[in-house]
């Protein structure tokens, strides 16, 4: 793992704590590998874990004290640790909430001190909120369960963390490929119980880059919600289900949405195209995984970003073109059309996730961080393992 990172942290716990620290913990954030906006409706998704990532020194302790560089410190007792509304938003909340889930689970818990600094640059779009809900469950793993919990009810106690104690409503994807690493097929149509399947780690695949265009997620949760709701309201007065993830026969349901239906708006219609259709590229990247075949690859990234743009309609915010994903993928598109570009996560704002060949990495940086700046754009390699004590 990166060494100057860890070097960060063992100073700042020294400086911070005045001991030295039990150990080391790396916690990785997300690549969105495919699946864009499927989970929430119990689809199926690609996700890895991200070379960028969370690098913590941390010891046992009485209570909770952090000491994250560029964020300053938290600190609060373990007596309670019920959810508190003014604390919604907070790295406060996704702490106590991970602790709740895990202690409500019959896990052990207890305090702790940590260190931690990032690699994750700002707008990376890699879920650094999953990184470090990951982070807090694998600290309190090593500490004080012997490194028994495993990856899915660790990344189990991050949603439950994201969800109830910081206030926002995402799916499970995240958080397994912060949990998990390397790359996994995720199948949620039981939410509970999903199926992760690990994949070959994939040698063979493009290089990732990140690139953030500039505009910031805020003030964009009403966009961000529209989309779970107008795909359920779609299975509901359609298909008599609760999520489109529950309707079995995805080329019947393709066929009935074809045309308009009556009292489903176009916008909902459209997007649950897309969530069929989504659905049927990763069955069919999975194949090309285990075929390792580099152009089938390719060729459905560029569907999903057909589809995010034409169905889904997540790539820019109403009215604002520059700085949008929309303008990084036109722009991308245009200076290197052998590569593949598409929106990751919500969409709307933030970064877009790139896939290259070997020859044309420097090219491509150069010429998006000429747009956008050197610190908008970063190479993202998959960590081969989720969150884990470093040795």
């Amino acid at each position: 793992m990166k060494e100057p990172s860890f070097k960060r942290a063992l100073a700042s716990y020294q400086a911070a704590f005045g001991v030295s620290p039990t150990g080391f913990v790396f916690s990785p954030g997300r690549l969105e590998i495919l699946g864009n906006h499927t989970d929430h409706n119990h689809g199926l998704c690609l996700v890895a874990g991200c070379g960028l990532g969370i690098h913590a020194a941390y010891g046992p302790a009485q209570d909770v004290s952090l000491d994250s560089q560029g964020y300053g410190r938290l600190a609060f007792s373990l007596e309670d640790l019920s959810p508190r509304e003014e604390e919604k938003g907070s790295t406060t909340a996704l702490t106590k909430g991970v602790l709740a889930f895990l202690k409500g689970h019959g896990f052990a818990i207890g305090g702790f001190r940590a260190a931690l600094n990032s690699d994750i640059f700002p707008g990376a779009g890699v879920s650094s909120s999953a990184a470090y809900e990951l982070f807090v469950a694998e600290t309190i793993n090593v500490l004080y369960n012997g490194g028994n919990i495993d990856r899915l009810t660790k990344a189990k106690a991050g949603e439950y963390a994201e969800n109830v104690y910081f206030g926002k409503a995402s799916g499970l994807l995240d958080q397994c490929g912060s949990s998990f690493g390397g790359v996994q097929y995720l199948d949620f149509h039981d939410p509970e119980k999903p199926l992760v399947e690990p994949l070959p780690f994939p040698e063979w695949m493009p290089r990732i880059l990140l690139v953030n265009p500039g505009l910031g997620h805020q003030g964009l949760n009403d966009l961000y919600g529209e989309l779970p709701r107008d795909m359920r309201l779609v299975a509901e007065k359609v298909f008599g289900a609760g999520f489109l993830g529950e309707v079995a026969d995805g080329e019947a349901a393709l066929s009935r949405l074809k045309e308009p239906l009556d009292g489903i708006p176009e916008r909902a219609r459209l997007r649950a195209i897309h969530f069929f259709r989504e659905n049927e590229r990763v069955k069919r990247m999975k194949e090309a995984f285990s075929k390792k075949d580099r152009p089938e690859f390719l060729a459905l990234e560029r569907e999903s970003e057909y589809s995010q743009e034409h169905f889904l309609r997540n790539v820019m915010v109403p009215g604002r073109y520059a700085g949008s994903p929309l303008e990084c993928v036109e722009r991308a598109k245009e200076a290197f059309p052998d590569g593949a570009y598409r929106v990751m996560g919500g969409g709307f704002a933030g970064s877009v996730i790139c896939f290259l060949g070997d020859a044309d990495v420097a090219s491509f940086g150069k010429k998006m961080a000429s747009f956008y700046g050197a610190g908008a754009v970063e190479e993202a390699p998959i960590s081969r393992v989720g969150a884990h004590r470093v040795v």
